[in-house]
């Protein structure tokens, strides 16, 4: 039975006929792979800083590999079949991109929750896009010589912002809002509340329950990693000193200056790898879905 678009009566009808619409629920699944590759990759590069202790050993290079989603971009491009996969890996993540902008737009209630929802959509397109974007130069360079590190932009931009008046303001309200949104997503793993974001089926041998346990595993890891990134920001307000401020690469390895830390860093490598395969396995299952 097909759905006759002009008989919609009620944005809420509007919303279910878009989310339902085959073309567009296929191309954002696509990109949910694209992310999820690109997670498990910062992932396995995470492994190595907890295990040697984050020592900035270099490789036969001269560069260490980064545990960030630039880190994950430049493996890619590194490997034999760089240029397709990174045009892949671009085309995969604009999709996702894509997807949220479609998910923020759709109608919904006007809660502060629902705004709030919107409002991270949004931003996570942002990364996204500039995530594809990253990709697509590594393409047009060769490599992705010259590409500065993920902890460069960020102590880069944090340097520039604290050489406002509020600066300094600014970079502590950033952290804690960071901070806040690790947070966010540790609570989200623990209580799986991405689960209603789940058609609940099987997909394969795994089973529905199976997939939201990757999930919690994997929102706890991207948690902590997000967590130690806010701290450092917070750490840079205080001390009035942007070098500390850090991407993922120097948060996980600032962290492992102690044996308790090393530990943690361990558990977010898993959790990230984790995270990896929930949103390879669960993209058939994903669906696309208003902000409230």
């Amino acid at each position: 039975m097909t759905t006759d678009l002009t008989s919609v009566s009620s944005p809420s009808d509007a919303a279910r006929n878009v989310a339902q619409h085959p073309t567009l629920v296929a191309l954002g699944r696509a990109g949910w792979v694209a992310k999820g590759i690109v997670y498990g990759l910062v992932g396995v590069l995470a492994v190595p800083i907890a295990l040697d202790g984050g020592s900035d050993t270099s490789g036969a290079a001269g560069q260490q590999e980064e545990a960030s989603q630039t880190g994950a971009v430049q493996e890619i491009a590194e490997s034999s079949y760089g240029t397709p996969l990174l045009v892949a890996i671009a085309i995969g993540v604009f999709l996702y991109a894509a997807w949220r902008l479609v998910s923020a737009a759709l109608p919904a209630e006007h809660s502060v929750k629902a705004w709030a929802t919107r409002a991270g959509y949004v931003v996570s397109a942002l990364v996204y896009i500039t995530l594809g974007w990253t990709a697509i130069s590594f393409v047009r360079n060769g490599g992705g010589s010259g590409q500065q590190s993920e902890d460069s932009k960020v102590e880069g931009f944090t340097r520039d912002l604290m050489e406002h008046s509020a600066g300094r303001w600014l970079v502590g309200l950033a952290g804690a809002a960071v901070v806040g949104l690790g947070v966010y997503f540790v609570v989200r793993g623990i209580k799986a509340s991405f689960r209603d974001e789940l058609e609940p089926r099987a997909v394969g041998p795994l089973s529905p329950e199976t997939i939201v346990n990757l999930g919690r595993v994997g929102w706890v890891g991207r948690g902590i990693v997000t967590g130690l990134v806010g701290w450092l920001l917070l750490r840079a307000a205080v001390s009035f000193d942007p070098d500390e401020a850090k991407g993922i690469d120097g948060a996980l390895r600032s962290a492992t200056s102690s044996g308790v830390g090393a530990v943690l860093v361990g558990c977010a490598a898993v959790g990230l790898i984790v995270y990896g395969a929930f949103c390879v396995v669960s993209a058939p299952r994903q669906q696309l879905k208003p902000a409230g």
